[in-house]
């Protein structure tokens, strides 16, 4: 009995250290990615009603700010969110809920990647409105052709430009240089 008991002991503290884990596995052929993009404008935002829910559209553009591949170049998503009856989409994220869609990642060669992003909002006593979730890399052009990938993402709210930024970290695999 005891050694049934110290085992799911065991187990469960296991289970809570990768619940709780703040770190990203990342492969061994991949490299760590991290950026920083600020809102260049106010995202525009349309909404409907079906029966009690309402959805929302949201398009939004933003500047890549930190050092990496991406540097200087802008990140475009248009995304898709639900909010729960009696809910309204005034104050940003705060009220979206199942948030998802697609961004497009242009450096300032041209190249560019497309991500799929998905996240869920909600706010704390003690944190700001943002959305938290999972940006997966899918596809390239030119330097980024066949990368894949994942990351993190936090987002803050769409309608502050130049105070709010989208952040995430992860890993991606870009293809091989050509021999």
């Amino acid at each position: 009995m005891i050694k049934i008991i110290s085992n799911t002991l065991i187990i469960l503290f296991l289970n809570l250290q990768v619940s709780f884990a703040d770190t990203v596995n990342i492969p061994e052929d991949a490299e760590q990615i991290s950026l920083i993009a600020e809102y260049t404008k106010k995202a525009d935002v349309y909404e409907t009603t079906i029966g009690d829910t309402k959805i929302a559209m949201a398009s939004f553009s933003a500047l890549i700010v930190n050092d990496n591949l991406l540097k200087d170049g802008f990140m475009d998503c248009k995304v898709t969110a639900y909010a729960a009856p009696g809910r309204g989409f005034s104050c940003g994220f705060s009220q979206m809920e199942n948030v998802s869609g697609y961004c497009v990642l242009k450096d300032k060669s041209g190249d560019s990647l497309v991500a799929k992003l998905e996240c869920s909002s909600g706010a704390t006593y003690s944190l700001d409105v943002r959305c938290e979730g999972r940006l997966d890399f899918m596809s390239g052009t030119g330097k980024y052709s066949g990368v894949s990938g994942i990351a993190r993402v936090h987002m803050e709210q769409i309608f502050t430009p130049g105070k709010s930024s989208v952040e995430f970290s992860g890993w991606w695999r870009l293809p091989a240089d050509s021999l």
